[in-house]
């Protein structure tokens, strides 16, 4: 039977719920980090975002619980005293790229994690973008090494290896955010 006053209901519900907001485009793979407690999984995530204060933003997660000893707590926040140190160095396979600073910031959406930050703006050229440019080729292993603020901390060392597919999808989604030649 056909309830004329609960389908209006319904469509008014509908019509009243917020959008959910639009993720920007990225792409997130799966590596392992080495840390002084052995090999753990790690996210590495390209996010492009475009427009009014767009950016270029490469992100390594890992569980701040792997690596004990690591001075996470120096990179959290606006201020944070590492943050201001080039810390992370980024292989993508026989390339080496310049030492670049990094933020960091405790995970809301993974309990227990920590997240490191690169980001720069869009069609600007550094660190972050020439990485992100060589990420597109086939077969290339992005290696991220974070260096702790002192001389004392063993380095993080993530390994991330994009299959065909991937590498696709992070040239497309890297493309709009790197300088344009010419």
């Amino acid at each position: 039977m056909f309830k004329p006053a609960l389908l209006l209901g319904l469509l008014a519900a509908t019509v009243a719920m917020p959008a959910a907001a639009q993720q920007p485009p990225q792409v997130m793979l799966r590596g392992t980090v080495v840390t002084g407690s052995g090999e753990h999984p790690a996210w590495f995530t390209l996010i492009c975002t475009q427009g009014t204060g767009g950016a270029l933003s490469l992100q390594l997660m890992l569980g701040a619980d792997t690596a004990p000893d690591f001075p996470f707590d120096a990179y959290e926040g606006p201020r944070a005293p590492a943050a201001t140190l080039p810390s992370a160095q980024f292989e993508v396979g026989a390339q080496r790229f310049a030492p670049t600073q990094v933020a960091g910031w405790f995970s809301g959406d993974k309990e227990g994690a920590f997240v490191f930050g690169v980001a720069t703006a869009v069609g600007k050229r550094d660190t972050a973008t020439d990485v992100a440019a060589a990420l597109g080729q086939p077969h290339a292993t992005l290696r991220w090494i974070q260096l702790g603020n002192d001389l004392q901390t063993p380095p993080l060392v993530a390994t991330f290896t994009p299959d065909a597919q991937q590498s696709h999808a992070l040239q497309h989604v890297a493309q709009p955010c790197l300088p344009r030649h010419g």
